[in-house]
Formats: C-alpha cells, structure tokens, sequence
C-alpha cells in the first residue's frame, strides 16, 4: 500500500539547506515560481547540482518552502524546457545537466567514430525506440506501481510445477537437454505443440513447427526472409510496437490500417491490396495488443478471402490466445486457413515463464525449412533446458490445470481494475471490457494528453505505457495502456486511485486557468 508522507524517507536534496538554496523573496515583485526556477537553474549551471541528482517532488517542495505546488511545477516545466531536469518514471525528476564550459566543449568526451550511432538507430526505429527495454527494466522499481509491462503475475508462475519436473527428469535426461539441440528444435516439443494446436482446430503436424527464443525472434526471421529495404507490410493501428520496430529495422515501409471493436478494418484493407504489394499482412486477431479486441468471424474469413485474392501471406501473432475469460476462447485465424496462407506465431512467455525463452511458429513445410536455414545464422540453439520442460509439462497435461488458474485469476484481476476505474476517474473516461488477454485500453476525457498525465503520475509513483509508440501515424495522444497481470490485487486499485487523482489535479489546473483566461463581462447600457 501507499506510506503516508510522515513515513517516507527525506529526499537526498533540500533535507538541511532547502533555505540557503532557494530564498524566496516575496516583496520584489518577481514571480515565485521565476524565482525558484533562477535558484535551481543557477545552483545546476554552478555544478553545485550534479547532474543526475533527484530533485524532490512537487509537492514536498511546496510544502518546504510553505506555496503552492502550481508554483512549483511551472519552475520545473520551465527548467525542463530548457533541457536542465527531466522526469523520469520511478525515479522522479533528476537534474540534466545540457550545458559545458569551453573545457568541455574542446575536446568531445565520445569517440568521433560513436557520433550519429544512436541518433541514426532512433530515426530508423522510431521516437519511442527505447518503450520495450524500459518496460523490461520497470518490475525491478520495487517502489513503483507498474501497469506498464506486459508480464505473467510473479505468484503466477507455475514455480512447484517447473521444480516437480527438473527434480524427477534432470539427472536422467541431463546428457540430451543441456546439449545442443536441433535448429527445428526439440521433437518431443515439436510434437507436443502440434498436438496442443490440433485442439484448438489447426491441422499441424511436427514438421510445420518451427522452436523459436521468444516471438519477437519469429517476427524478426519472418521479415528477414520476406522483406527487402522499401518493401510495405500493412499492419493494424494501433499494433505491439516491437513488430514496427522490427519491420522499420529492416527498411521496411509500414501501411496502418485502423481497428474497432471487432479487430482490423478489413473493408478498409481491401482498397490497400488493390493498390499497393505488401509482402505480409501483420495482425493479432485474437485479444490484441493494445487494444484487447478479437476479430470477428466474418472479418477472418473475409481477411482469409483477400489474402488469397491478392497473394499476400498473414502473420498471425497469438501471444494472449489461451488467456480468455469465458467459456471458450476464439480459435486462431489459422484454424480457418485450408490453404496456407497463414503464418501462426505463438509463446509461452504469457502463459508460463518469460524466462524460459520459447516460443513457436506454425507454417507450411517449405517455409518452417527455410526459415530454419535463416534461424541458425543468428541463434543456432534454441535453450534446449527450457524446451525440455515444456515439452514435460505438456506430456504431463499439466497445461490445461494452469491455464485454468491463469483465467480465473486474471479475469479477477481485470474486474478489479474496471471496478476500481469506475470508482476513482472521471465518469468521460472511456475503457474497453477485453474478454482476454492482459490490457486495458483507455481514451482519457476530454483534450487531455497521455504524456501529461503519465508525467503527472510519476509523482504518484504509478506508471503506464501512453498511446502513441503503439500508432505509426503520429496518434494515440489521448490512450493509455493498463497491463493488470502482473501486479498484485491491492496495487490495482491504489493504482489506479492515484491515477484518478493526477486526472483530478490536470483537470483543475484546467478549469483554473479557463477561469483566469475568460474576460469579465462588462454591463453596456441598451440604447
């Protein structure tokens, strides 16, 4: 739970010399927001400020130096304006030093050779190169509430499960699972999975199986193999940021198509084929991220339909298929695809452990072939330990018991969330209801942006993943992401109540300003 304000530990800064640093003088006139910005700005160009250092928050320094904390944040906004501090989730706001004496500016303190590199990456990838690496990094912040990474619930591991099968089989099955193993990957796994997928209505075998480290390895061989620089692949919008990124990597142009509530606009994509020669079609049709929406039935069939039509392959990415909440879950598109036009991408990740690493790709023979040939140049092994224990789970038919669990508790978990939302935010908020997977969608009220509220509630400690790294076409202003796997059930609601209450403090500021804006109306005699 929240600590009250008594109980947190004092900021490094402003504990002792809070009124040698920043003296506010009240009678000259000069605005005390202007005055506190001076002071920092001059304590930071002075060095008396290391870069890096945290700077308290708005309120604690409000409360210090006894005004109000609209005071404070517009210092801040204007020192970030002038790159000198930055906010960063889970951290707060840290000083960001821009500025070098002529010392400093001589001689460049990277190598020329570095120059560029980054810059070069970020152009080619996008602005929100770096979402995925700080989403990974985000469990670690033990002080933050995180809705931001798309991860299992840590109680949710199937922890004894893993230990009943590594204590019983290891030693016996040591000398063929901590070798290597075949680029395919192992064939009791192989075999397993296509048995697991004929359940589900996909008429696979073990040679239409593919093993692979996690599914962004198999977007990533996909589009090796399918794509050359300048080539188009249509995907949804708005879409899992690592597959745009994966596809711009490679010099490819992504066409968006926009989504509802009943998945991807096909009737929109069909005047995209009759114009353009995309390679692929990239789509998750069943609780898609980030959205949560599932594909209706006509719009698979009718997508199956111009994929033939126009010769264009379907990469179905299904990481959240077996996570539904009713009775029974969609089948994959693939179980509709009688001719091969389908690519199935899937993992483990969502459903087991992220950390065993495997994950799997469902196609026609001759593509599972020569994708293998592409596989080995950049991962010639796939870990062969957590195949193993995969493939002993499924021999085991202990899957079915987890998932079980998995659905119940996740549903909770979603209900807790929608529950806590309706309670805590404005009522002109809107909010998907997923029947699956782990995401909320929500549009905020109003005109407000995703990034204020997100640097808003970075003072509370809470974090998300905004809308726009999800749309290639520059929106998703308004949208955030709420992830309610991996927290636990008391950090949902106190979550999402400061999240309500940075709305509530943006939202009045708003009013307050609108107030202070309208002109006064002045009585005018009628003539």
């Amino acid at each position: 739970m929240r600590q009250n304000a008594t109980n947190r530990q004092p900021l490094p800064l402003f504990t002792a010399a809070i009124h040698s640093l920043i003296r506010l003088d009240r009678s000259n006139g000069t605005p005390l927001y202007r005055q506190i910005c001076h002071a920092l700005r001059e304590a930071i160009l002075s060095g008396e400020l290391a870069e890096g250092t945290r700077l308290p928050t708005e309120r604690a320094l409000a409360q210090e130096l006894g005004v109000n904390r609209t005071t404070v944040m517009n210092a801040y906004n204007e020192l970030a304006s002038e790159g000198l501090i930055e906010g960063h989730v889970g951290r707060g706001t840290l000083v960001k030093r821009s500025y070098f004496s002529p010392e400093e500016q001589a001689e460049p303190a990277t190598p020329t050779w570095l120059f560029g590199l980054a810059s070069s990456e970020e152009a080619t990838l996008g602005p929100d190169a770096r979402v995925l690496s700080e989403l990974a990094s985000m469990g670690e912040r033990k002080e933050v509430i995180s809705f931001a990474a798309a991860a299992p619930a840590p109680d949710l591991l199937p922890v004894q499960e893993l230990h009943s099968i590594i204590a019983d089989g290891l030693v016996s099955a040591s000398q063929s699972i901590l070798g290597y193993c075949p680029v395919e990957g192992l064939q009791s796994l192989r075999r397993g999975i296509a048995a697991w997928m004929r359940t589900r209505g996909v008429p696979v075998d073990l040679q239409h199986i593919l093993i692979l480290s996690g599914s962004t390895q198999g977007i990533g061989l996909i589009a090796r193999c399918l794509l050359n620089p300048g080539d188009e692949v249509v995907v949804e919008v708005p879409t899992y940021l690592g597959a745009v990124q994966t596809f711009r990597a490679l010099g490819a142009r992504v066409i968006g198509v926009p989504i509802d509530n009943e998945g991807m606009r096909v009737d929109l994509l069909e005047a995209i084929l009759a114009r353009r020669s995309p390679r692929f079609i990239y789509t998750l049709p069943t609780f898609q991220n980030p959205t949560g929406a599932v594909m209706s039935q006509q719009r698979r069939r009718r997508l199956l339909l111009l994929a033939r039509r126009y010769q264009v392959p379907i990469l179905e990415d299904d990481p959240y298929g077996e996570i539904y909440f009713g009775d029974r879950g969609p089948q994959p598109l693939k179980a509709l695809d009688t001719r091969g036009y389908v690519l199935y991408l899937s993992t483990f990740s969502k459903i087991l452990a992220p950390g065993l690493r495997v994950a799997w790709l469902a196609a026609p023979e001759p593509m599972i072939a020569r994708l293998s040939l592409h596989k080995q140049v950049f991962d010639l092994n796939t870990n062969a330990l957590g195949q193993w224990v995969v493939s002993e789970l499924l021999q085991r038919g202990l899957l079915e018991d987890h998932l079980a669990l998995l659905r119940q508790r996740y549903r909770q978990k979603r209900d807790i969330m929608l529950q806590a939302i309706s309670d805590y935010w404005p009522e002109n908020v809107r909010v998907n209801r997923p029947s699956g997977g782990f995401h909320l969608w929500c549009r905020l009220p109003g005109d407000m942006r995703a990034r204020t509220l997100l640097r808003e509630a970075a003072q509370e400690q809470v974090a998300f993943v905004i809308g726009e790294p999800f749309h290639i076409d520059g929106g998703g202003h308004q949208y955030i992401r709420l992830s309610y796997a991996s927290p636990q059930e008391s950090e949902i609601e106190e979550g999402i109540r400061r999240i309500g209450s940075a709305m509530q403090r943006i939202l009045a500021r708003r009013t307050s300003r609108d107030e202070r804006a309208s002109p006064r109306l002045e009585r005018i005699p009628v003539v």
